[in-house]
């Protein structure tokens, strides 16, 4: 089953050139998603337009068998999602920030703690959010999607300002989400080496086309040969 399937996928802005042609997607339920390009590949159109914060012009979007246009919210309530530049209450602590979300969610207070551990800004204190560095304001916006025990996560460049050690913590969570929890993850992301450490799945986008896709597996080679292979023109 997938967990998310476009069909002919084309979208542009205003009166110029498509910035996506064609993008057939197929995310598999219970796996982790590479999503893969260049920059201005139109990574970051695809996943707003799966989260429909881009109107669809052209193509078919389906998650969790759904049409997205028809059951949008109730398809939103099952889905955590960190797009481009974390949005956050600059002003209000991790804590405080993800209070807001928790009433916003519905869900039990009790999962505030719980996500600042997994994410580990559980010693942030009273520090406030606008105070952090980047990669601190990438934590809390990985524990916003998290918040609400999410079946899917979709995620962009979410290890953005990460260091190393960071970075390894953030894959390794995102490895125990999808086998103990079975959470299917996309993530768009420039490491090509870390991405082959835990994805599943891997999609190649180059301007505006989805030049392959399938599981990593199948792949004759490394994943950034692969990358190389599709984005050399």
């Amino acid at each position: 089953m997938l967990a998310i399937e476009t069909k002919g996928l084309t979208y542009r802005f205003g009166r110029g050139d498509a910035v996506l042609r064609e993008v057939s997607l197929a995310v598999p339920q219970g796996g982790i998603y590479g999503f893969l390009g260049p920059n201005g590949a139109g990574k970051t159109t695809t996943l707003r337009l799966l989260l429909g914060l881009l109107r669809r012009q052209q193509g078919s979007i389906e998650v969790f068998g759904l049409p997205l246009e028809r059951y949008r919210i109730d398809i939103l309530r099952r889905i955590g999602s960190s797009i481009e530049t974390p949005s956050l209450y600059a002003h209000l602590t991790a804590r405080e920030n993800l209070a807001i979300w928790q009433t916003v969610f519905g869900c039990p207070a009790s999962r505030i703690p719980e996500v600042l551990r997994l994410t580990g800004l559980g010693d942030t204190g009273k520090k406030r959010a606008g105070e952090l560095s980047l990669g601190m304001k990438q934590r809390l916006s990985i524990a916003i999607a998290l918040l609400h025990e999410p079946p899917l996560l979709i995620l962009d460049e979410p290890t953005n300002g990460l260091d190393p050690h960071g970075i390894v913590e953030i894959r390794d969570l995102f490895l125990r989400l999808n086998r103990e929890q079975g959470t299917t993850i996309v993530i768009s992301s420039h490491l090509l080496s870390e991405v082959e450490r835990f994805v599943t799945h891997a999609g190649i986008l180059h301007r505006g086309q989805l030049r392959s896709q399938g599981p990593l597996c199948e792949l004759t080679g490394s994943l950034e040969e692969a990358f190389f292979q599709f984005t050399k023109d």
